[in-house]
């Protein structure tokens, strides 16, 4: 048990005997145990006096000491205390920081490992750029936080399956069609307009080429404009999406799944799901189009089309369509990252997702802000007069996958993100990425001068850990000891911006100890119990680079 799930259990033991002030156990609020901001207010505190008192009307001061009462027989908590307007602070007892530290050297990842997942299988689909052009700084930001948070969710437990939704169908798709066509009329030597609204990007002159060099003789083949358009289309989405898994392979991220939009139509998925939610009774027909009844589940919401009048398919049906192949594949959760401009297509989906019978919360969707650059001081125009929108590829080779990755994670989804490419590779320790690195690779150095001393660093239980008094020492080992909750907690808010967090408090912590401290010093028992706390910190600032996809280099 983490040390939060063990004072909870025991706040909760505690709540039973606050029948004495006329409380009932089954009036009990949800228990929020946060550390505080300041090191005088302990480890961790929580605000539970202050909402059984709000609940029940009874004296804050009964209740607040009553629970102190019971948490103080507890052997993992050295101290408690009621403070106003209503909390109870809670130290760690060092018993309990000695055995955590002894822990991780001995399970090394295990220590964060958490089963609550098991037997539940979670789908996220991350990044689905449409197949229009390269991966931009927007798609960077998906695929760092999808990845991480696939890692972090099978880190506690959950079965996960990494999708990739191919949107090669529609409006998008005819005017990429149109825009090769015109630059390979070009390339031909014709003088034709560009189409207004074709894609201006400079990489679609190289696939004009390349269409020329593959299929030159079949373009002239064909009869027909649309069989023309059919074939250049699955042509050119090809080949951009070569592009697109060359970018992810860069950047470190994998799927298990790629999913076609056209698929959809070619089994016939689209008629089918909309004639099953029209059996539940939630599509209707007006002005020869079909409708989705939106407001059956959504009071302020408008009914939706999902077949015009002319025959055609709504985006909102394929995707229907879509989440209905999902979730029959047994799956007990759906998360979608999806970018700023759908924020408010949320409510829809999810009136869709009840419509075909599953709970509204089997859908989570995460929403992400914009992302900006920012190179000496000033900020980096997004997108360039081409047309063009900064391709992910360049942000990674200049400041490093490692850099670009914790940067994309450094804030929560919903803020807007401003990326500083000069800090990004930076050497020093501004630079967050380095600043943590830099600490890991400093514990490996001091582990193998160690070594060449004749000291392994195996055996936890020979540490006298009850050596480690100092302040700073101790700092450490409640960073240490506080890991499992910060992985539980970033898994169940899909967070992982916690972690870049959480690391940077952990490296902070080590470099004020080690400049005042010498890990190897003349007192063996002293350099023996420093070295296991110092091994700790390597094993756990290597297990959450690992989640974040970020790399723990032993030298620097």
């Amino acid at each position: 048990n983490s040390i939060k799930e063990l004072i909870k259990d025991s706040l909760w033991e505690g709540c039973r005997k606050l029948e004495k002030v006329g409380i009932s156990p089954s009036s009990l609020p949800p228990i929020f145990i946060s550390q505080p901001k300041r090191k005088e207010w302990g480890d961790l505190s929580t605000n539970l006096p202050f909402l059984l008192q709000k609940e029940s009307g009874k004296d804050i001061s009964k209740i607040g000491n009553l629970l102190v009462s019971h948490l103080e027989n507890e052997d993992f908590l050295s101290r408690v205390e009621f403070v106003s307007p209503g909390f109870i602070n809670l130290f760690i007892a060092s018993s309990y920081l000695n055995q955590a530290i002894k822990k991780i050297i001995i399970q090394k990842e295990k220590f964060t490992q958490f089963s609550f997942g098991k037997g539940r299988r979670v789908q996220v689909e991350f990044v689905s750029a449409n197949p229009t052009g390269p991966l931009h700084i927007g798609h960077g930001r998906a695929a760092a936080l999808g990845d991480s948070l696939a890692n972090i969710l099978s880190k506690v437990g959950y079965e996960i399956e990494r999708e990739y939704y191919i949107n090669d169908v529609g409006g998008q798709i005819k005017k990429l069609v149109r825009s090769v066509w015109a630059r390979l009329q070009e390339i031909e030597g014709a003088r034709v307009p560009f189409p207004d609204d074709g894609y201006k990007g400079l990489y679609l002159i190289d696939i004009a080429k390349e269409a020329k060099d593959a299929l030159g003789e079949k373009l002239k083949c064909k009869k027909s404009e649309k069989k023309l358009f059919d074939l250049l289309g699955k042509f050119t989405v090809e080949q951009i999406l070569k592009e697109i898994k060359k970018d992810l392979d860069e950047f470190g991220v994998r799927f298990d799944r790629w999913f076609r939009e056209s698929s959809l139509y070619e089994n016939g998925e689209i008629p089918r799901v909309i004639s099953s939610i029209k059996d539940r009774g939630y599509v209707y027909e007006k002005d020869g189009a079909l409708w989705f009844k939106t407001s059956s589940f959504l009071k302020n919401e408008e009914d939706r089309v999902l077949k015009r009048k002319n025959g055609e398919y709504t985006y909102f049906a394929s995707d229907i369509a879509y989440h209905q192949v999902k979730f029959s594949r047994g799956l007990h959760q759906v998360i979608d990252i999806w970018g700023a401009d759908h924020i408010g297509y949320v409510p829809r989906m999810k009136a869709a997702v009840q419509a075909l019978g599953y709970s509204k919360d089997s859908l989570r969707v995460i929403i992400l802000q914009l992302v900006s650059l920012k190179r000496g001081g000033k900020s980096v125009s997004a997108s360039t007069r081409k047309g063009e929108f900064i391709p992910l590829r360049d942000v990674v080779r200049e400041v490093g996958r490692d850099a670009a990755r914790f940067f994309f994670l450094s804030r929560t989804g919903d803020s807007h993100l401003e990326f500083d490419l000069d800090l990004a590779k930076k050497q020093s320790p501004e630079n967050p990425v380095f600043y943590i690195q830099y600490a890991y690779a400093r514990i490996c150095s001091i582990l193998r001068k160690a070594k060449l001393k004749g000291i392994t660093v195996d055996n936890p239980e020979q540490a006298k850990l009850n050596l480690l008094k100092a302040p700073e020492e101790r700092e450490l080992m409640r960073e240490l000891a506080l890991l499992p909750d910060q992985i539980k907690e970033a898994a169940e808010s899909l967070e992982p911006h916690r972690l870049t967090t959480y690391l940077q408090d952990m490296a902070s912590s080590f470099h004020q100890f080690y400049t005042r401290h010498r890990v190897i010093s003349e007192d063996k028992d002293l350099t023996f119990a420093r070295l296991i706390l110092i091994k700790a910190v390597k094993l756990a600032i290597k297990d959450v680079l690992g989640l974040l996809g970020i790399s723990a280099p032993e030298r620097m």
